[in-house]
């Protein structure tokens, strides 16, 4: 760890998991908590120093788990870097520019499974970086600073989020009986920036930039089951502020996935969220006599491939590559904001099925961008219409190309559909 730098509130870890089995047989592995169960809090006081950052977060923390040459292994890891609670309090006491709730976030994760040239291999993998807890606050809990409430958080409520998770499964060169079951990559964290409800901060959010790559490769293996769940998804982000001159900023999510089964058989992928079901709240609290601008954007890129050449007995179930999300913008906004919402939301969402010289093929597709919602301004449930077209810019294919096979089944549902545009309250 190349633990803690000097300013006293900044984290940061640089650091890398390396777990490689080769030529071992009959094994149970047990791994885990390599970077886990931490809690650190950064308190402030006006009587103390006044720091350079306002809660920079940093991590890079490769994963590489390879297993080679082996026979009958077991590897069952938990909490790599999990149930960590990291706490930024009463940072009102920074100066200028500097005095802001939440530096830059930056988590980058690259993630590698690979079994080669290896028979009757298991393994159980769950939260690389989840169940995490991240608050940015002024004041504390059980003793609110009655100054902090009216502190001039010049510098905003957040800062720039970047989260980098790689993953790519590989089962290849003559493996069998081979199951890897992997739950929770990085999701189950909650991160919450709160400038106090009183607070006179700039702006309430920052840019944000989520990279999940998925990649599963199966190549001259037999009898494969791969399961997995939630590679970014279950995620809580919440901004508040009492007021703030702009809400939100720009998101960009990259989430392509690819299956590649080649020379393979009997190979069952049962798959489920790619990056779903997070939700995302920026809060105005206060009333003022301007009312903020909307300063968001949203964009994902959720290519999808799905390869089968020259294999038999393949079945591939996903679901939810990017869906079921919630980005809720609530404040005092006026009506007229609603015409800077054109083009908000975009998304480049393609599936493409191509399947060469196979036999016994099934392959079950849904939702690919689906079943989000976006709702600016809303008072309550029920109290919201729907936006027009123009806000939201929806582009991709279905392509499907079978060639020299038999027996092939492919089912696809909802490559855009579900989704909700919506402004509120609704007009009287």
């Amino acid at each position: 760890m190349n633990g803690m730098e000097a300013a006293a509130s900044t984290y940061s870890l640089v650091d890398s998991v390396n777990l490689r089995i080769s030529e071992q047989s009959h094994d149970t592995i047990v791994a885990g908590d390599f970077y886990s169960d931490t809690a650190i809090v950064w308190s402030g006081s006006r009587g103390s120093a006044n720091g350079a950052n306002a809660g920079d977060f940093f991590l890079r923390l490769p994963v590489n788990i390879e297993v080679s040459g082996s026979n009958n292994i077991t590897l069952n890891i938990e909490d790599i870097f999990g149930d960590n609670t990291f706490t930024w309090q009463r940072l009102e006491v920074l100066e200028d520019q500097n005095r802001r709730v939440g530096g830059a976030f930056e988590v980058d994760m690259p993630v590698l499974i690979r079994v080669s040239d290896s028979r009757q291999v298991n393994i159980n993998l769950e939260d690389i970086f989840g169940d995490n807890s991240f608050t940015w606050m002024v004041g504390t809990p059980s003793e609110p600073d009655p100054v902090a409430g009216t502190a001039d958080i010049t510098g905003g409520v957040g800062g720039p989020l970047r989260i980098n998770l790689s993953v790519r499964i590989e089962v290849v060169n003559n493996s069998s009986d081979v199951h890897i079951d992997v739950e929770d990559l990085i999701s189950d964290s909650d991160f919450r920036w709160d400038g106090g409800t009183r607070s006179g901060a700039a702006f309430v959010g920052g840019a944000m930039d989520l990279e999940v790559p998925l990649t599963f490769r199966v190549e001259d293996s037999d009898r494969v089951r791969i399961d997995l769940e939630d590679t970014a998804g279950d995620m809580t982000f919440d901004w508040t502020a009492g007021s703030g001159q702009s809400v939100g900023g720009a998101i960009r999510f990259e989430v392509p996935t690819s299956f590649h089964i080649v020379n393979s058989r009997e190979v069952n992928i049962d798959f489920e969220d790619q990056g779903s079901d997070n939700i995302l709240n920026w809060s105005v609290e206060g009333r003022q006599e301007n009312a903020p601008e909307i300063n968001s954007s949203v964009a994902a890129h959720s290519p999808t491939t799905f390869h089968v050449s020259n294999s038999q007995g393949v079945v591939i179930n996903s679901e939810d590559f990017f869906g079921d999300n919630r980005f809720v913008w609530s404040g005092p906004f006026d009506t007229d904001a609603k015409s800077g919402l054109t083009g908000a939301v975009s998304a480049s969402a393609s599936t493409e099925f191509r399947v060469e010289t196979s036999d016994n093929v099934n392959i079950d597709a849904e939702d690919v961008y689906g079943d989000n919602v976006f709702a600016w301004n809303p008072r309550s449930a029920g109290q919201t219409t729907e936006l027009p077209e123009s806000v939201h810019d929806i582009v991709g294919q279905v392509t499907r190309e079978v060639s020299d096979s038999e027996r092939v089944t492919i089912e696809f549902a909802n490559l855009n559909q579900g989704n909700q545009y919506l402004w509120g309250p609704a007009p009287e």
